[in-house]
């Protein structure tokens, strides 16, 4: 631009200080078009420039569409990892359910084995009831059978005593031997089912864990790329300007060119018609001489005529060669004052500064103000500016952040939605840009509005009143 601007204003000199003449022998033709060779030359270097700036811009357009479309594809794998951590999410879930089924069902498995137990120990007060009556009846070797045996169960494995017993004991002991090894085994089995659903859920939590960072490194590589493509979009129009300005140049010097010519054709004719006049006037002269010479008397007094000035002006038209320089309009933003970032409330639910965070996640410093306000509802551009990005992050959900000029940005955060608008883009205050949510870390429904100057954060409520 510096460059450009040196020079351009030796061009301009150059216009200035150049003559009207082509040569020591007269003027330029005015049949046809006449643009003088220095003026040439300016031209064609300022198309070269022209040329050399299109294919930039073209190179930076190429860009742009790259680069949008590698963030369109970053944007379909994070809705893909959405859906997987979804799922995983559903798995896990599936996975406690079956998990808290099956302690609850240890739990009455263990509570059917103690009711086996106590069965059993009831069984066996029965038994020692009858042996009591066997031993005070004299059934002596009956008695002595039982007696014997270190636990009742080993009754029915024990060919030479199973005569001793009575059937209802042996089918009651059997009975009660059957259920508690299937309690048992019933217990073992659910055990060994809830350490696999233990383990396949630790699994599940560790992949979802795994998406879940993954997920992050795209959502960081989108907001690398919304960076790239708002400095690329900056980088195109900055080469759109220069061409209009260019293309402003080669108008200028154009007009000026002609405006010389014109103008020397007009002192061209000027002086043409002064030449033809002094002609006039001398043969008008000669000839009055000519006849007072020829009227006059012989007596050799001789005739002064004295000779008439015609009082001819020999001013010469001036003309004003200093060319209006090329006035080089620095691009400011048409704002008209700062608005409320949100129409629909002016509720302020958390200001500026140290707080208690809302939510695990928040920050203890809060950076902005929080505008208390239900979801969908119009956001607006506080102060005319450009659209750096839009973007989305686990912390701050949808958010779009505006730059202003002069250092100062805003940024709009846990919207539902935006209105359209994308990396460099213009809106003025005012303009819808968004619509207000609960996206990312949040208590609930509000906007969080931020103002930045130079690179830090300032509290809102210095560029904006409720």
């Amino acid at each position: 631009m510096k460059h450009f601007k040196r020079w351009k204003m030796a061009a301009t000199a150059l216009v200035l200080s150049a003559g009207f003449l082509l040569g020591p022998g007269g003027y330029a033709d005015f049949s046809g078009s006449v643009v003088y060779a220095d003026e040439k030359d300016d031209i064609k270097e300022i198309e070269r420039k022209q040329a050399e700036r299109e294919k930039k811009k073209q190179a930076a357009q190429d860009k742009l569409k790259s680069l949008n479309i590698e963030a369109n594809n970053i944007r379909d794998i994070i809705q893909e990892l959405d859906n997987e951590i979804y799922e995983s999410q559903e798995n896990i879930r599936q996975l406690t359910a079956q998990r808290n089924a099956i302690q609850a069902e240890i739990a009455v498995t263990e509570s059917n084995l103690q009711i086996a137990h106590i069965a059993a120990e009831n069984q066996y007060d029965h038994m020692k009831e009858r042996i009591a009556y066997a031993y005070e009846n004299g059934e002596i070797q009956y008695m002595d059978a039982l007696m014997a045996l270190e636990d009742f169960s080993n009754i029915i494995n024990q060919s030479e005593y199973v005569e001793q017993v009575s059937i209802y004991d042996q089918n009651q002991l059997s009975d009660l031997i059957a259920i508690r090894k299937t309690i048992q085994e019933q217990e073992k089995k659910l055990t060994q089912d809830l350490a696999e659903i233990e383990d396949i859920k630790a699994d599940a939590e560790a992949e979802k864990e795994a998406l879940l960072i993954k997920q992050n490194g795209k959502k960081e590589k989108l907001e690398e790329y919304s960076y790239m493509i708002y400095d690329t979009r900056v980088e195109v129009n900055d080469y759109q300007k220069l061409i209009e300005e260019g293309d402003a140049e080669i108008r200028r010097l154009e007009a000026e060119y002609k405006r010389k010519q014109e103008e020397a054709k007009r002192k061209k004719e000027e002086e043409e018609r002064k030449r033809k006049e002094e002609e006039r006037r001398k043969a008008e002269a000669a000839r009055a001489a000519e006849k007072a010479s020829s009227g006059g008397s012989s007596s050799g007094g001789s005739s002064s005529g004295g000779s008439s000035s015609g009082g001819s002006s020999s001013g010469s038209s001036s003309s004003n060669n200093k060319s209006n320089s090329y006035d080089e309009v620095t691009p400011t933003y048409s704002s008209t004052g700062w608005r409320w970032p949100c129409p629909a409330s002016r509720h302020i639910t958390s200001y500026f500064g140290y707080r208690t965070p809302p939510v695990a996640g928040a920050t203890s410093y809060h950076s902005a103000i929080d505008i208390g306000v239900g979801v969908g509802n119009s956001i607006v551009a506080a102060a005319a500016g450009r659209v750096m990005y839009t973007s989305y992050s686990g912390a701050r959900g949808n958010f779009i952040r505006v730059d202003h000029g002069g250092g100062i940005t805003t940024l709009y955060q846990h919207l539902s939605g935006f209105a359209g608008y994308s990396s460099g883009d213009y809106v003025e205050a005012g303009t819808v840009i968004a619509y207000s949510g609960m996206t990312g870390i949040c208590a609930g429904p509000h906007l969080h509005f931020e103002v930045w100057v130079n690179g830090t954060p300032v509290n809102p409520l210095n560029y904006v009143s409720p």
